[in-house]
């Protein structure tokens, strides 16, 4: 059961977060050689050889976003987080969560659909793979947003706690 009386993230916890968003980074920015890989097996054509370990990283990037992503929400599960600073409006409160909500889930579907069209070929696994990675990039743009707003207009703390290292 998560601990009620949380008030600052937890060394793993920021260390997860920073550590999916630069493998997330690093997908968004590599992705070419996956997509030419993908595009001459659907065409039942041999990729380019300089292509294909663009392909296996990003095949096992992702199946690391997976894995910290179970880790980070079975931290959340049992440690709980800090909670929100209670200076927004509900509506951007709601914002906020539902932002959360979809980033979380964004980086399990994501893998998923991946591992789907890549290992097992399911039909529109790739398409939704490829949704959901325009997707999770305005949600994450939305996220920095909020974050930044809270920082430099509610002055709140939102965003120190999750650039520091020095909690317990």
């Amino acid at each position: 059961m998560p601990d009620a009386g949380v008030t600052t993230y937890s060394r793993a916890q920021v260390v997860l977060h920073w550590s999916i968003a630069l493998l997330i980074l690093v997908q968004f920015l590599a992705h070419d050689g996956m997509e030419h890989v993908w595009r001459a097996f659907r065409r039942g054509q041999e990729a380019a050889a300089s292509d294909i370990p663009m392909a296996y990283m990003h095949v096992a990037l992702g199946l690391a976003v997976l894995v910290l992503a179970c880790w980070r929400l079975w931290l959340r599960g049992t440690r709980g987080v800090p909670p929100v600073s209670g200076m927004e409006h509900p509506a951007l409160q709601l914002l906020a969560k539902a932002t959360h909500f979809v980033i979380y889930a964004l980086i399990f579907l994501l893998p998923l659909s991946g591992i789907a069209a890549w290992f097992f070929n399911v039909a529109g696994a790739g398409l939704a793979h490829v949704l959901g990675k325009d997707i999770l990039l305005y949600v994450v743009l939305l996220h920095t947003a909020g974050a930044l707003f809270q920082h430099f207009v509610l002055k709140t703390d939102v965003l120190r706690r999750m650039l520091s290292l020095r909690q317990a």
